[in-house]
Order: C-alpha cells, then sequence, then structure tokens
C-alpha cells in the first residue's frame, strides 16, 4: 500500500484543506474575524493582480452576476462561441437577451474575431468568449474590438486556470473575467466560481447582484460575515438598496479552495507535464490533429483535445469501444454545438445558425478530448502508454480507416 500511495494521490487533501475545513466547524474565531471567501478572493486579486475578486458558489453564477453588472436586459444581443457548454448562451437567453453564435478558429477551437466583428449591432451589449480546453482566446483582438464598440468583454476562463497570453495571465484586462471551481477543474471546491475584475462600479454591482442586494456589501469586500455587523440590530436599519440572488459561496467551499489554490502552480504543472506525453503520443499518429497552441499562448490544459480522422461517428464509437475494451481510460467527446442541444433547437437557434458556423459543425464530432487531471505523472504514463498501444493496434487492425 505504501508503495503506491504516490500513484493515486489524493484530490482534494494534499494541501490545507482539512485543516481549513476543520477550522469553519469548530467556528473558530479567526474564521469569524477573517472568513475564508476574503482570503480566498485576496489569493486572486494577488496571483491575478487585479483589484477586485467575488468568490460565489459557480462559475455560471459568476457569468450570471457579470451579466447583471454590465446591463444585460431583455433584448440585447449577447454574442457568445458555439463550441462551448450551454451555460454562456444559456444564462444570456434566461435574461431575456438574443444569442448570436461566432465561429471559431479551426485550428485553436476558440471563437474567431473576424467572425465576432460581424455580428456586432446597436443591440450588442456584451461580448462572451471562451477559452477553451484551456487555450487563451486571441484575447488582444477581441479587447480592440470591444473599445472600438464601447461593448464590455466577459471572458469564461472555467478551464483555463494560470492560462497566459503574451505575458500576461488571462482575466486581467477585460471588463470581467470568470474562473470555475467545478469538480473537474484545475482548482477545486467541487463547486464554485472566482469574478475577476478591475472596475469598482461594475464588481459592486455584481457583488450586491450576487450576494442579497444587501447595501453594505462593497467591490472591495464583503462585510456578511459571521461577525452580524452592529448596525443590522437596530430596528429602523434598511439592509437592501438593490435586488439581487443569492449567489454566496459557503465557507466550507471557500476554506477548500483556498487550500487548493495555495497550490496552484503545481496543479497547473502536473496538467501541463501530462500534455506532453500526449503530444508525444499523437506526434507518432499524423492523422489526429491536436489543438494549435499560437505563439506566446501559454496551455494550462484542462484537456488535451485533438481533432480525430473519425469523420463517420461509428468509427468515433469503434475507437472508443475498442480503446475502453483493451483497458485504455476513458476520454469524451466535445458537446453538441449550442445551437443544437435541444432546448436552442425549440427556440429557433439551430434551424438559424445551421451551417453558418462551419468549422464548429466540422470539428465538433470529430473531437476526442483526453483526460489530464490524472493524480500523478506515473498515472498518466500508465494511461498513455496504453494509448499508444491502442492506437497502433487499431489503426493495423482497420485498413480502411489507416489509409484515410
Amino acid at each position: 500500500m505504501k508503495k503506491n500511495r504516490n500513484f493515486f494521490d489524493p484530490k482534494w487533501t494534499k494541501g490545507n484543506e482539512l485543516k481549513y475545513v476543520k477550522q469553519v466547524l469548530e467556528n473558530k474565531s479567526s474564521v469569524r474575524k477573517n472568513s475564508f471567501t476574503d482570503r480566498l478572493e485576496k489569493a486572486f486579486k494577488k496571483k491575478y493582480k487585479v483589484k477586485y475578486a467575488i468568490a460565489m458558489n459557480s462559475g455560471a453564477s459568476c457569468l450570471h452576476a457579470a451579466m447583471h453588472a454590465v446591463g444585460v436586459k431583455p433584448g440585447d444581443e449577447v454574442i457568445t462561441s458555439p463550441y462551448s457548454v450551454l451555460w454562456d448562451a444559456g444564462i444570456a437567453l434566461i435574461m431575456g437577451a438574443k444569442i448570436k453564435f461566432a465561429d471559431v478558429k479551426y485550428e485553436t477551437h476558440n471563437i474567431d474575431p473576424k467572425k465576432i466583428e460581424k455580428l456586432i449591432t446597436k443591440k450588442t451589449r456584451a461580448i462572451i468568449p471562451v477559452s477553451y480546453h484551456g487555450l487563451p482566446c486571441d484575447l488582444d483582438e477581441i479587447i480592440k474590438i470591444g473599445k472600438k464598440y464601447k461593448i464590455p468583454i466577459i471572458e469564461d476562463n472555467a478551464q483555463t486556470m494560470l492560462g497566459r497570453y503574451k505575458g500576461r495571465y488571462v482575466g486581467v484586462r477585460t471588463e470581467m473575467s470568470m474562473f470555475s471551481l467545478e469538480r473537474t477543474k484545475h482548482i477545486s471546491s467541487h463547486e464554485g466560481g472566482l469574478l475577476l475584475s478591475n472596475s469598482k462600479t461594475l464588481t459592486e454591482k455584481a457583488r450586491k447582484f450576487g450576494g442579497g442586494g444587501f447595501k453594505n456589501l462593497s467591490a472591495d469586500k464583503s462585510k456578511m460575515a459571521a461577525v452580524i455587523p452592529l448596525e443590522f440590530q437596530s430596528p429602523d436599519f434598511k439592509r437592501h438598496d438593490a435586488l439581487g440572488l443569492n449567489y454566496r459561496i459557503s465557507e466550507f467551499c471557500a476554506a477548500i479552495a483556498l487550500g487548493q489554490f495555495e497550490k496552484v502552480d503545481q496543479k497547473v504543472k502536473l496538467r501541463r507535464d501530462v500534455a506532453n506525453l500526449y503530444s508525444k503520443v499523437f506526434k507518432k499518429f499524423p492523422q489526429f490533429q491536436p489543438q494549435y497552441v499560437p505563439k506566446f499562448y501559454h496551455h494550462s490544459y484542462f484537456t488535451y483535445s485533438v481533432k480525430s480522422p473519425f469523420s463517420k461517428l461509428k468509427d468515433w464509437k469503434k475507437f472508443y469501444n475498442f480503446h475502453i475494451k483493451n483497458k485504455g481510460d476513458d476520454f469524451y467527446a466535445m458537446m453538441s454545438p449550442v445551437y443544437s442541444e435541444q432546448i436552442m433547437k425549440k427556440m429557433g437557434y439551430e434551424k438559424k445558425y445551421k451551417k453558418l458556423c462551419p468549422v464548429t459543425e466540422e470539428i465538433q464530432p470529430r473531437s476526442m478530448l483526453f483526460k489530464t487531471n490524472y493524480r500523478s505523472l506515473k498515472e498518466a504514463r500508465k494511461f498513455t502508454s496504453i494509448l499508444e498501444i491502442n492506437l497502433k493496434k487499431f489503426f493495423n487492425d482497420n485498413i480502411t480507416l489507416r489509409l484515410k
């Protein structure tokens, strides 16, 4: 047992996670006076060198609060990527806005700035670029478009913890930027999110919206901690000066997230090291096209994405089943284009956008997303070695596919 201990390192208890959660459970005075929520926000501000950070109960909550802060209203238009999860479009739709989908680039899988600009109208209220798989999108070009048309940019960096673009971290030069703490992410408290900004006005609006509209909430810090402000005790005290929801992160999640974030460099490095193993494997199989990483873009590898040679679903599934049957670790398909999801089809988006995003429609069904969140490099080597063996055997046994 001792021999294999490093092979299966614990995912959530390698740092101070248990220590911090115990302090919350014990209702320590130090926690009441200096909450883990505040400490987590300070840690993100320090790491990313931004003025403001808000910890919330999910990345989706952060997106909702950000869209509220920039003023998304019914009838407005929001531009985002169809090669993503539903959240970015779905939240805007719930708010009464309309969605416009800008196609992605074939090489990077990220939103194409040229396609963004073509969709801008007088009703465009926000642009939400998604840095997918952990690769930063073309931020300078997108920021330039935002400034040109005076449209705020909300970055979806759910998968791009410590991703760097031209020497700087993602999420530091746009109006607002979201990071996720969901179960599979680089830093995880099982659920949670961080919203970053350098705008006092936008941050205060977002914090109030996600914190119940309490008037004592500010851009810089939440005063809603275990120690209730004395002024709250007066019978004539008015608590709310805005309408808001309850998107606050729990102290338990904040404590775990802080324990994780203290080791963020180590965690991201492991994913990058795992990605290097995949790169060595796929260099031997030119049929597969790994996601292209442009110069001066530093990938954080939430997953290792490749475009497979399997243009037909039956061939994609054939390799998947072959790999699993031969002791390979499972991997993932890319989600359907957002506008093709059932709810979006009912709303007319599939009919409107089908064939208007040809790159997304070409690469999505071919994409294979391989895990990078192994608990050790030793574990990753085991499964990447099996992957290489299975690729060799599969293409040797399937002459038709091998010749394509």
